[in-house]
């Protein structure tokens, strides 16, 4: 896999930057294989977070080439619990907050299976989307969501508004945080814009991720760390202004964000500098905040490790559930990789295939009562108490299931 260290801020370009936290290496995060590939090595790569002293904005230090990645992604929005309905709900902001003109065009790039184009076209806008993963494109448009398999680039961007024309809705959940040269992308957004038009993103918001502890949300995937005041000093460079912001708990916490460009037809909501006021509030951008979040970690790793070590001794048997990108940084820096038998998911893809770098094989949560663990470490821990009652037969069975974050709890 290739990688190279980043040595400027990707929002202002300034090569004053800090390291302020060092997660356990790992390889890229949702790289499970399958039998036939077990025999090729998967490097660790440094998983490191630095801020920029210059803006206050917090990326990964080392990044991984996109192409190899997203060319071979097996992540759907579909596998993770509920963010079916939690994209309808994204779709109903949109329409009824920003009242795009009704049969404009909505372009969601990386759309994976077009499920938020899906409630789109249910209010009868025309949809198009953008993925580069070929064969969920594929999936995608055979599904009634038109989806061009493409990497999105200014260029590309060109292309789409010569064909298309201006999009009343840009779309980019999960996306924007994962782009190396935001840069570029940004143009290409603007490219695909007029005055009437928004662009809407969700993202991690990072002053979330710190406060609720979702510190595992940290892997090679997700280049940037989003906080308000470094974004909005950004895409005014860029020709573009922040409009609204507004925090949603999904995964673990993240901000949905609607722009505009600079002079369109919105007014700026109030909640934009709410949002910074908070964050200066509560010292972020600054290197204090890292420390804290940093002592936070290591301690709850140290208590995981001692409460794994009494466990092991007793010569338990662990399984764990959730095979996920935030699975990968949680077993490397938790230590846990030697002693995990297997791990289950719901996720049918994932089944059979084997977890990065350790190669722990996945299988579908029925083989917990084939084989009965002793325990069970939850490493989907945001998603503990949808999968506890889901498998309450495995603790009336004497199972027990251990809950890793933000507090360590066994569950019996």
């Amino acid at each position: 896999m290739k990688y190279y260290k980043r040595s400027d801020c990707r929002l202002c370009s300034s090569t004053n930057l800090k390291e302020v936290l060092k997660l356990t290496p790992t390889p890229p995060a949702d790289s499970y294989v399958n039998k036939e590939n077990l025999k090729i090595q998967q490097d660790t790569i440094p998983l490191d977070l630095y801020l920029c002293l210059d803006c206050g904005h917090t990326q990964l230090g080392h990044v991984i080439d996109a192409v190899e990645v997203y060319s071979n992604y097996i992540y759907e929005t579909a596998s993770t619990l509920g963010l079916g309905s939690h994209f309808k709900k994204c779709a109903d902001v949109i329409m009824r907050k920003f009242k795009p003109t009704k049969e404009g065009l909505v372009i969601d790039i990386g759309s994976n299976d077009g499920i938020l184009l899906k409630y789109f076209k249910d209010y009868g806008m025309n949809i198009l989307g953008i993925d580069p993963m070929p064969d969920i494109a594929e999936k995608a448009t055979k599904n009634g969501i038109p989806t061009l398999s493409h990497f999105f680039s200014e260029e590309f961007s060109k292309k789409l508004r010569s064909k298309y024309g201006p999009a009343e809705v840009v779309t980019s959940n999960n996306l924007v945080a994962d782009t190396d040269d935001l840069i570029s992308f940004v143009k290409g957004i603007k490219n695909l814009m007029d005055k009437s038009s928004i662009f809407f993103f969700e993202t991690f918001y990072f002053y979330l991720q710190v406060k609720n502890f979702v510190w595992d949300f940290t892997y090679h995937e997700h280049y940037s760390y989003f906080t308000i005041k470094p974004l909005k000093s950004f895409f005014n460079k860029q020709g573009m202004e922040l409009i609204d912001v507004e925090d949603n708990p999904t995964k673990g916490g993240s901000m949905r964000c609607t722009l505009q460009l600079i002079g369109g037809n919105r007014q700026i909501n109030k909640s934009v500098e709410n949002h910074i006021k908070l964050e200066e509030k509560e010292g972020f951008q600054t290197q204090e905040i890292m420390k804290s979040y940093n002592k936070r970690i290591e301690n709850s790793k140290n208590e995981f490790k001692n409460l794994f070590s009494k466990l092991l001794d007793k010569n338990n048997v662990i399984a764990g559930y959730g095979a996920s990108a935030t699975s990968t940084t949680l077993i490397y820096h938790y230590n846990m990789g030697k002693y995990l038998s297997y791990l289950v998911d719901d996720f049918t893809a994932k089944h059979k295939l084997y977890s990065p770098g350790f190669h722990i094989p996945v299988y579908a949560s029925e083989y917990l009562y084939k084989k009965k663990p002793n325990y069970v470490v939850i490493l989907a821990w945001r998603y503990a108490e949808k999968i506890i009652n889901k498998n309450k037969k495995y603790l009336d069975e004497g199972g027990k299931f251990i809950i890793p974050l933000p507090k360590i709890k066994i569950i019996e």
